[in-house]
């Protein structure tokens, strides 16, 4: 009778590894490349929701819980040209738990929920893909392969699916204006004094930020005087951190790069011969435009 007992017994265990063994995920569709835009100067993050869809071909009922896994590639996204790695989060949204794969392989969790697959049906797991910057980043592609595993309790994959991680940087650049000055009209006034002879700072400076490469135009309304009424004009040029700007026309000046950029451009002028003319205010409007390249 005992012996009987313990027959049925190995049975039964024969049986669940069978039903087990039967469980048949696979990974129909998702995109391969999970890409975000990201422009740095403009937004604090950049986030987006990728989709999975999961079917269990098998005869028995699938529990398993999503991975991520770099195969022992470090972690962050690299770009193309060199440079640091960038950070970025992944987040299971169904389950509500965070699978970066900071170490290389996202830790296995044994809280939130796992997903619970009956044979035939066909399941969406939803993750979120994010990213930010402490400091400016250089434009290009920053990219890191890496794999969704579906993993069962005791960590044996059921099905996986290769994907690529990646963040488009845009060329861009944005300017301003730091210093003595003061705005009016929808115009920023930069207040040069007394006009005499000579070379004088103007106590202000131009900044720029970009993800690379850019070019700074200046262009001046009277082509580089300084005028009033009744045709009194005083000359004068202008230098952009200590190189002079040509305002006969459209100066230009162009910084090539492939790294992020953060330039000071401190302004002076050079003011012409003064004597002789009409006292009163005399004044020039000039443009500056700066442009990624």
């Amino acid at each position: 009778m005992m012996g009987a007992i313990a027959l049925v017994a190995l049975i039964g265990a024969g049986q669940v590894q069978a039903q087990d063994g039967d469980c048949r995920l696979v990974v129909e569709t998702g995109a391969e490349e999970w890409r975000l835009e990201f422009d740095p100067l403009d937004q604090d993050a950049a986030l987006q929701t990728f989709d999975l869809a999961v079917v269990n071909q098998g005869q028995s009922t699938c529990v398993v819980r999503p991975r991520v896994n770099l195969r022992g590639e470090s972690f962050g996204l690299m770009n193309g040209e060199g440079g640091g790695r960038l950070d970025y989060v992944l987040f299971e949204e169904r389950a509500g738990v965070d699978v970066t794969p900071r170490a290389g392989l996202s830790a296995r969790r044994s809280g939130g929920r796992a997903l619970t697959v009956a044979p035939g049906e066909r399941s969406l797991l939803r993750f979120s893909f994010g990213t930010r910057a402490t400091e400016t980043l250089a434009a290009g592609r920053y990219s890191q392969s890496a794999f969704i595993d579906l993993e069962t309790e005791d960590g044996q994959v059921e099905a996986e699916r290769p994907v690529t991680l990646s963040v488009e940087v845009p060329r861009v650049a944005l300017m301003g204006l730091k210093g003595e000055f003061r705005r009016e009209g929808g115009l920023t006034i930069i207040d040069v004094g007394e006009l005499s002879q000579g070379a004088r700072p103007l106590g202000a400076t131009l900044y720029v930020v970009s993800t690379g490469g850019y070019s700074i135009s200046v262009t001046s309304q009277n082509q580089g005087r300084l005028t009033q009424g009744g045709g009194w004009f005083v000359p004068y040029a202008l230098t952009l951190g200590g190189q002079a700007v040509d305002l006969s026309g459209e100066g230009r000046r162009e910084v090539l790069s492939h790294r992020p950029r953060l330039d000071d451009y401190p302004l002076a002028i050079v003011v012409g011969e003064t004597a002789g003319k009409r006292a009163g205010e005399y004044r020039d409007v000039l443009t500056f435009t700066v442009a990624a390249i």
